[in-house]
């Protein structure tokens, strides 16, 4: 059997899945789901906030340089709001425990790398399954 999978990366072979420096041997693969991690809100929120407040004191002092700085604050908050990705991570079951074994912002590739390890994972049970019946 040749490599099935090998991109950015992450390569999926019948030796097991080798993704971010780490192998993992099939045999001790369980199971494999995709986990979003969506925008964090408190920071933008704060900083846009803390923005909001000196402009408000620049507006009631009548002080420019209060202005100024409430404004570049806000535009910081918001900027850091839209700069900000979601993110997947594939996790994987092994018998230790969970694993993370790949972050990306690329949710179609997460998903076909996570049902590629759960076919690997029925076709090495199946085949794990049938060595036994054919020793027999």
């Amino acid at each position: 059997m040749d490599t099935p999978f090998n991109e950015r990366g992450v390569t999926l072979s019948r030796a097991g899945l080798s993704a971010s420096g780490q192998m993992i041997p099939l045999r001790d693969l369980r199971a494999a789901r995709v986990v979003m991690v969506p925008r964090q809100k408190p920071l933008p929120v704060i900083i846009a906030l803390i923005g909001l407040v000196a402009l408000g004191a620049g507006i009631g002092t009548g002080s420019g340089a209060a202005l100024v700085i409430g404004a570049m604050i806000i535009v910081v908050g918001y900027l850091t709001w839209i700069t900000q990705d979601v993110i997947y991570q594939l996790m994987v079951a092994t018998p230790d425990g969970e694993r993370e074994v790949l972050i990306t912002k690329d949710q179609e590739f997460a998903d076909r790398v996570a049902a590629l390890v759960g076919d690997a994972i029925g076709k090495h049970a199946a085949s794990a399954a049938a060595k036994p019946a054919a020793g027999s």
